[in-house]
């Protein structure tokens, strides 16, 4: 009997890892042809290429006529408001345009073409050249950006003017917050940025350019809590914000990459890689309440939770949990990363599925679901936004940043879709929800997504399985022993 129980366990032995394997490959089946993602990268290039300006700022919606009653603006380089005005206009708010652009550098590098290398050159000119100075920044910190609203005459002519400037009419007393959302989210990301755009389009661009990847590495240092290992939002707002935190982890481990490949400083890799597994620490350390099962969305400049815990919320509480995920802070396999998963599909899968979170449709989520490797949420989501804004209009709520992500998500499933199969059916779109007019963006300061993205590859799907696999051949290991073990002692 032994003996045949010895026989049984063996062959569970040798089968558990190929069990796990064969699970991953189910997974799988919920990645489409490569030809359905192909035409999602090439929808959203050309929508990029419509957000991009003149100028080489990429706006958040395309440029429209928009209203700025009340608004005492001020003339600029001789053209009076009641002129520019009437141009159309795009609001720039570089984070959300790093993920636009981002996104585009991932199209291109996945269908191996560099139809976007010119716009995304031009976006990243654009931004260094309005980096701040110490003099010009309000917070005496080179190296950040101002929000801004650009105008653009229809003979070519632009007009910028920073949001504070639009809006310091409306303080006459002081006190005139539209500035920027962060300073330490929108260096991060940029650094992200100027390392893709090397490795994907040119190695030798960055050259001359090791003054400005410091310059912006300082601005991260520049709200840099040393007893807490974590950045706060920006100079005037003492919030260390979960979200942020996660993009700075990125923007320094890009700055590391940067200083090892292409602008080779032995010295100032290691601090940027010091500083990376200090803030990865931090975040796991000070903001996991292990009670809860969850992140808490800030602490303050003293470490305290700036939240009472409220997964029901979805902004910030319960969507910043994916962000660890999203930035490669969390190991699919880690344990804490199911329960965010699994929480996050019962509380808002729905709802998420559905566009109604909030304001808008946080696509920037769908990547952490991919890190954790569930194709099929995932797929299910890519293909809500494919029929309600990629096939139509891309209309409001759905900006660049929404754009940015959906391309980031398509490239990785891109790269792991089978070959091309027959064409299938066309999509039956009669039961599709109703065509809605384009919202026209208002400028009372609309509320925007919180500013607060290393992609997982495809082995991190699988991992848990396979350790489960792996898991499931050392038990059954440990009982073989231990029956052979018990039969020896008979003899």
């Amino acid at each position: 009997m032994v003996k045949k129980i010895c026989l049984l366990l063996a062959v569970l032995l040798l089968l558990a890892p190929l069990t796990a394997y064969a699970e991953s490959e189910d997974n799988m089946q919920f990645i489409k042809e490569k030809d359905y993602y192909k035409k999602i990268l090439e929808k959203e290039l050309e929508y990029f290429f419509e957000l991009s300006l003149p100028c080489g700022a990429v706006g958040m919606y395309p440029p429209a006529v928009n209203s700025y009653s009340g608004f005492d603006l001020p003339e600029i380089d001789g053209i009076k408001p009641e002129e520019y005005t009437r141009w159309p206009s795009s609001r720039i708010i570089s984070y959300f345009s790093d993920t636009s652009v981002l996104g585009a550098i991932r199209a291109d590098a996945a269908l191996g073409t560099e139809v976007a290398k010119e716009k995304v050159l031009a976006y990243l000119e654009w931004y260094m050249r309005h980096m701040n100075t110490k003099e010009s920044d309000l917070s005496g910190v080179a190296g950040t950006v101002y929000d801004y609203q650009i105008f653009t005459s229809p003979d070519g002519r632009t007009v910028e003017l920073t949001e504070h400037d639009m809006y310091e009419s409306q303080y006459p007393n002081g006190g005139n917050p539209h500035d920027y959302d962060s300073t330490d989210s929108y260096a991060a990301m940029f650094i992200q940025l100027l390392y893709e755009y090397a490795k994907t389009y040119d190695k030798d661009y960055l050259t001359d350019k090791k003054d400005t990847v410091q310059t912006l590495v300082d601005v991260l240092m520049s709200t840099y809590i040393e007893k807490l290992d974590l950045t706060i939002a920006k100079p005037t707002y003492p919030a260390c914000y979960l979200m942020d935190n996660c993009e700075v982890y990125c923007g320094f481990v890009s700055a590391k990459d940067i200083f090892t490949e292409f602008l080779p400083d032995s010295e100032k890799a290691a601090f940027c890689a010091e500083k990376a597994e200090k803030v990865k620490n931090a975040i796991n350390k000070r903001m996991w309440i292990e009670k809860d099962k969850c992140f808490t969305a800030a602490v303050s400049d003293r470490g305290v939770s700036m939240y009472t815990i409220d997964l029901k919320e979805f902004y910030p509480q319960a969507s910043c949990q994916l962000f660890p995920l999203i930035f490669g802070l969390m190991d699919p396999a880690d344990e804490r990363a199911a329960v965010i998963m699994d929480r996050f599909k019962k509380d808002f899968g729905t709802s998420w599925m559905t566009f109604g979170v909030g304001t808008y449709p946080w696509c920037l989520l769908v990547r952490g679901v991919l890190a954790y490797g569930d194709y099929e949420f995932a797929g299910k989501y890519i293909d809500a936004v494919n029929r309600r804004f990629i096939k139509r209009t891309h209309s409001a709520p759905y900006y660049n940043s929404e754009s940015g992500s959906i391309m980031i998500a398509a490239a990785e499933l891109y790269a792991l879709a089978p070959e091309e199969e027959p064409a299938s059916e066309p999509e039956d779109e009669s039961c599709a929800e109703p065509v809605t007019e384009p919202v026209t963006e208002e400028v009372s300061a609309p509320e925007s997504e919180p500013v607060s993205e290393p992609e997982a590859g495809e082995s991190a799907g699988k991992l848990p399985l396979i350790i489960a696999g792996i898991g499931a051949a050392a038990v059954a290991a440990a009982v073989i022993s231990i029956l052979f073990f018990k039969k020896r002692s008979k003899k």
